[in-house]
């Protein structure tokens, strides 16, 4: 669960944010201190750490202090602290008295422990008082979300043996019946389609040799819409998000070649081509689907006039 300042003094907004990223794993409780300079996981940026990423990455400082955690009749409870006007340039300064925007959001860890696209937030914006002096309470209960999964999307699956060419851009997770129902795996706010099918399986023929077209964005200092495409023997991806370490043991299929000094570089970047939600659209619906095909067409497709990335790996 998150908490923290919002990103705008206008509204309630996530891009620009200052948020307490809080969780219980076990018994031990964690509040960390994150700052949202795009809405995208915490990726390294021409050298610098753009996204939702701890403080301790783009220059700044932990400033939360753990007090307590528990777990009471289903409901986590961290409590922690942070000085007011923080020395750490990176975190916003909490007033003492008058109103301010504030945001919050619920969702899963990804196996690192870092934060993924969330599943609940709130519809509208969320001003608090501070400083009141009124003695009343306006808290309200809690709510309880409807735990019950649905049954997800049908995977889509390409096995046509006449089939050489993919081609692969970007278009919205689908929610929990969409790339989390097909993989188990929790995901961002976007996802790979192919030839139209959300993360689908692919059926290769040893020996042949296959083209990736690639839409995935080319501009390296856009952290949102910036993926080449890289095919690995990692089951999570994100192969650009890991440590030198962590890439060092892991098989890269194709899309990367390495310097004279081993740094990887991406090779399969093209223009940006994106399916997302019209405008106004509530993707916390995107669940009330009964099929990957009728969500599907509820998207609009807009494409860069630019000439695509492509990839011709053979089965290795």
């Amino acid at each position: 669960m998150a908490f923290g300042i919002s990103g705008s003094t206008e509204k309630s907004q996530m891009l620009g944010s200052d948020v307490t990223v809080a969780y219980l794993d076990g018994y031990r409780g964690f509040a960390s201190d994150y700052n949202v300079t795009a809405l995208t996981p915490c990726v390294r940026v021409l050298g610098q750490y753009k996204g939702v990423c701890k403080d301790e990455l783009v220059g700044g400082q932990d400033s939360n202090q753990m007090h307590t955690a528990s777990r009471d009749n289903g409901i986590n409870i961290i409590t922690f602290r942070r000085s007011l006007i923080s020395p750490d340039p990176g975190d916003m300064p909490y007033p003492t008295e008058g109103s301010i925007y504030v945001i919050w959001a619920m969702g899963r860890l990804d196996h690192n422990k870092e934060p993924t696209f969330h599943d609940i937030y709130p519809k509208t914006d969320i001003r608090v008082e501070l400083g009141r002096n009124e003695s009343s309470s306006n808290c309200f209960s809690f709510t309880r979300s409807d735990t019950q999964l649905r049954e997800p999307w049908a995977k889509g699956q390409i096995y046509d043996k006449t089939i050489r060419t993919f081609k692969a851009y970007l278009g919205p997770s689908g929610g929990k019946r969409g790339y989390q129902g097909a993989t188990g795996q929790t995901s961002t706010s976007l996802a790979w389609y192919i030839n139209g099918l959300l993360a689908p399986e692919l059926w290769l023929r040893r020996g042949l040799t296959y083209s990736f077209r690639v839409y995935g964005g080319n501009n390296p200092h856009s952290a949102e819409f910036y993926h080449p495409l890289i095919i690995t023997d990692e089951p999570h991806g994100g192969f650009d998000r890991l440590s030198d370490e962590a890439q060092s043991k892991v098989r890269v299929l194709t899309g990367v070649e390495y310097s004279r000094r081993g740094r990887p570089r991406p090779t399969a970047a093209g223009p940006l081509c994106l399916a997302k939600h019209k405008d106004l659209t509530d993707r916390r619906l995107d669940d009330d689907f009964p099929s990957f095909r009728k969500f599907n067409r509820s998207l609009i497709y807009t494409c860069e006039e630019v000439q695509h990335g492509v990839e011709n790996p053979r089965d290795r």
